[in-house]
């Protein structure tokens, strides 16, 4: 199996050697297991993108679409449109305390990883990724179901920024909380990563033990000047 290797710096840096291979891509179900309103929402958010009269992150953070997040063809609308490399990923009601999330991609040699398409989800602030209502089944420790999740695309400098809220952890659970990463490159090649709080609860020395072993990335969080809760990230990937 691939390993991914992690530095910590600066505060609300890291750095990150991913090497483990993301999960295949979720299949996307015949729209008639949709339900009918479901359905309706997902063939507006369809319109509204083609039509380019909002990005990902106007449908993303608009509430009125929240129910048809769990739902694979909503998923894949929004992994198709995906075009930039600042996404908002929440509503503005979303509860929780926000968070910006700064990546960098960066190729074996150093080189920028432009171009590279980054899947990015997380449990809300209690620690839920909500409800199944489309029934789509886990792929391996992944939930393509999770209400909160984005597609961005690396900018010229092989970097993505996501607004966000900080995951809450599992309920009556000791695993720390977490936010999960999926990375295919633009020459194809796939890579996973998950990302840990420096600072949170559950980051014991029992926990830190368990990362180093699994090579998890254990991120400080910073706080910027504006009292914005911030962590800023570089993967390698190779």
């Amino acid at each position: 199996m691939n390993r991914m290797m992690w530095i910590c710096t600066l505060p609300g840096f890291c750095w990150v050697d991913a090497t483990l291979p993301a999960q295949d891509p979720e299949s996307v179900p015949p729209r008639s297991s949709e339900p009918r309103e479901v359905e309706a929402l997902i063939d507006r958010a369809e319109q509204v993108l083609t039509s380019k009269l909002a990005d990902i992150s106007g449908i993303l953070s608009d509430p009125n679409y929240l129910s048809a997040h769990p739902w694979p063809r909503f998923r894949e609308i929004i992994k198709q449109h995906a075009r930039g490399s600042r996404v908002t990923m929440v509503t503005p009601q979303k509860a929780g305390e926000r968070m910006r999330v700064r990546i960098r991609f960066v190729e074996a040699d150093g080189s920028a990883s432009a171009g590279a398409l980054v899947y990015l989800y997380h449990t809300n602030a209690r620690g839920d990724y909500g409800p199944n209502d489309a029934n789509v089944p886990p792929v391996g420790s992944d939930n393509n179901y999770a209400r909160l999740f984005c597609y961005a695309v690396t900018d010229p400098a092989g970097v993505i920024e996501i607004q966000t809220i900080r995951p809450g952890g599992y309920p009556q659970s000791n695993t720390p909380e977490h936010i999960h990463l999926r990375i295919t490159t633009r020459g194809g090649k796939s890579y996973g990563a998950e990302i840990w709080f420096d600072d949170g609860p559950r980051v014991d020395r029992k926990a830190r033990e368990e990362a180093a072993r699994n090579r998890i990335v254990i991120c400080p969080v910073a706080v910027d000047a504006h009292g914005h809760r911030f962590i800023d990230a570089m993967i390698r990937l190779d």
